[in-house]
């Protein structure tokens, strides 16, 4: 299986809803086939095995142990989701910077999704979950120490992405997105 990069063709790849969302599937569930993936993000099976096959040509999942054909189960590889548009050329550049625009579009319309249907979710969660903002003057330096500090504590929670069994029984999965930007009125 190829190592995951983040070189212009992997990043063109990677900037297409269906297969931002298979990843999202596979994140969340060990293992998927092409007709499981399909019925959780609304694609046809034939649609989903084309787009996992090409998450697979650049790493991004691999086959799991299982049946053949129609059968055969995936799984996400080992691979943070992060990357950066900085880049030190204009194609992969411009190549990072379409797979962050796929990246925004499918998160946001995650949250407008979720937050539609918030009265659904018990109160105790209703409680936690949700939006919240802060604005802090801070250097360059100060910034990158906060990212750090929030991957650090989120972090804390990875082996559970990979292993199932490590869920506590009332766990269900709790996605946080954080932007660092600059704030303008």
């Amino acid at each position: 299986m190829p190592e995951p990069t983040w070189e212009p063709a992997s990043l063109r790849a990677l900037a297409h809803p269906t297969r931002i969302s298979l990843l999202g599937a596979l994140r969340v569930h060990p293992q998927l086939t092409a007709t499981e993936a399909s019925e959780l993000i609304g694609v046809s099976p034939t649609n989903c095995a084309f787009h996992l096959r090409a998450l697979a040509r650049f790493g991004f999942v691999e086959e799991a142990e299982g049946g053949p054909g129609r059968r055969r189960p995936w799984r996400a590889s080992d691979v943070p989701l992060a990357f950066s548009d900085v880049q030190p050329d204009e194609e992969s550049a411009a190549a990072a910077r379409a797979l962050s625009d796929v990246l925004i579009g499918h998160w946001l319309g995650r949250i407008a999704a979720v937050q539609a249907a918030r009265d659904e979710e018990p109160p105790e969660w209703r409680d936690v979950l949700g939006g919240s903002q802060t604005v802090a003057h801070a250097t360059l330096d100060e910034v990158r120490a906060m990212v750090e500090d929030v991957r650090e504590v989120l972090g804390r929670y990875d082996d559970r992405l990979r292993d199932p069994a490590l869920r506590p029984e009332d766990s269900r999965p709790v996605e946080m997105l954080m932007f660092a930007q600059p704030y303008g009125s």
